[in-house]
């Protein structure tokens, strides 16, 4: 008989793991994000084997601000190292794959001309609702809607600049 933590581990695992990886990959290579995966989930069973985890409201919320804090982590730990941020894989954003080479290079630089937290708020919009953002970064659901609307006005701005129009 499974408990209740092992029960919602498996819950959050089967549910949000490739979500998870995804998130992570936007930023990462494969290796780093399979490693920021796997610190989250092991953060998570650490969490839930303590405090069951009964009172969790809202699950995905919970779960990407836990990936949010260990992507943190890394950036600061990066950081210390003073290492190079890679953006990830293009083709696995929700921006279109049908330009060339050139215009996907243009895409990649315009998205890391955003700030960091334009650049959060657009990778999180992909997996989650504006309440959930806003319960993981402590802001109200309209002003993450707000943000969100204003990082994708910058981007289109960038991209213009390459002479991409989307």
């Amino acid at each position: 008989m499974k408990s209740f933590s092992g029960e919602l581990f498996e819950e959050l695992w089967d549910k949000y793991n490739r979500k998870i990886y995804r998130y992570f990959r936007r930023q990462f290579d494969d290796s780093t994000a399979e490693d920021l995966c796997q610190q989250t989930y092991l953060n998570v069973w650490r969490y839930i084997s303590v405090y069951s985890g009964s009172h969790i409201n809202n699950k995905k919320s919970w779960l990407f601000a836990i990936a949010k804090n260990v992507k943190n982590d890394h950036l600061r730990d990066m950081s210390l190292h003073s290492m190079n941020f890679n953006y990830g894989n293009l083709y696995e954003t929700d921006i279109p794959v049908e330009y060339n080479l050139d215009e996907n290079i243009s895409i990649q630089r315009a998205f890391e001309k955003l700030s960091r937290e334009e650049r959060e708020l657009l990778s999180m919009a992909s997996y989650l609702t504006s309440k959930e953002i806003g319960s993981v970064l402590g802001i109200s659901a309209s002003a993450v809607r707000n943000r969100i609307q204003k990082a994708k006005q910058n981007l289109k701005n960038t991209l213009e600049g390459f002479g991409i129009n989307m």
